[in-house]
């Protein structure tokens, strides 16, 4: 299970609330998994949370890169990268589905590889926003306003 803490802060309060879904979401397919005994209504729920993350995550991952590309954050570009390798994750895990069929094993596995690329991901690559967002919402310096106010005139 993923603790939120403040380790994952960006600096942007919904990112951060974002992220809290995506971890919420992702320890909720772990929980369902401890369940031995899995219902075939319990399968098909476990698809459609797959399938919602998939789908929130795309929606944040948007997001994520507009606010990295406006406040200028310097790991942009590697960012994208690892959201195309979070959805191939999961493309890769409906393909497998579908080939061999439905098996927790195949769940847990997909819930361990998830659980791990989001807790590093936000430590490694989403945590460089956060200075990011301090240095553009910082009040200027005088020799800042100096600057400004000389191109200005």
């Amino acid at each position: 299970m993923i603790i939120w803490n403040d380790q994952f802060a960006t600096g942007s309060p919904d990112i951060d609330q974002q992220h809290r879904m995506l971890i919420f979401n992702i320890n909720h397919l772990g929980w369902m998994l401890t369940n031995t005994n899995l219902s075939r209504e319990s399968c098909e729920f476990l698809i459609h949370l797959t399938n919602f993350l998939e789908a929130y995550a795309q929606k944040h991952f948007r997001f994520e890169e507009a606010c990295m590309e406006r406040y200028r954050c310097p790991v942009h570009e590697r960012n994208k990268q690892a959201h195309a390798q979070f959805l191939a994750l999961l493309s890769h895990f409906k393909t497998r589905c579908r080939a061999e069929g439905f098996r927790p094993q195949i769940i847990q596995g997909l819930h361990q590889a998830l659980a791990s690329w989001i807790q590093e991901h936000i430590l490694q690559v989403d945590s460089h926003l956060k200075p990011c967002i301090a240095a553009a919402l910082a009040p200027a310096t005088l020799a800042q306003k100096a600057e400004v106010a000389a191109a200005g005139a």
